[in-house]
């Protein structure tokens, strides 16, 4: 969407957004997913000779620079970083279920060498 700057200084007024960086003619994104937006802007800028230029943006109504949008750009999307915590997440606890198992293992197999000596007539 294209606007004039007067009307996006009025909507952003308090933004950070003011001031130098709308100067010039001006576009704005808007969307639900900030990583999709700033992915789609900074690969058609890379594609256009950084035409347009990424002048910064609005993320949970805090003014982010330029490089903040990059490195926006730059992370993994929504799913993919859900699923890498999960991962994280899940290491440790089959790790520790994988120890316990072992130790359950050990244990049973004791109880059997125990239960087996006892049976055998003459020792014990």
């Amino acid at each position: 969407m294209v606007i004039k700057n007067t009307l996006a200084v009025r909507a952003v007024n308090e933004s950070g957004l003011v001031g130098t960086r709308l100067r010039g003619p001006t576009g704005m994104v808007i969307g639900r997913d900030p990583i999709a937006a700033a992915k789609v802007l900074t690969d058609f800028a890379k594609e256009f000779d950084q035409k347009p230029e990424v002048k910064g943006g609005l993320l949970d109504g805090r003014a982010i620079d330029t490089a903040q949008v990059k490195r926006l750009a730059s992370m993994p999307p929504r799913e993919q970083m859900l699923a890498q915590l999960g991962a994280g997440l899940q290491s440790p606890l089959a790790a520790f279920v994988g120890a316990l198992n072992g130790l359950l293992y050990t244990f049973v197999g004791a109880l059997t060498a125990l239960h087996a000596q006892r049976e055998t007539p003459g020792q014990g």
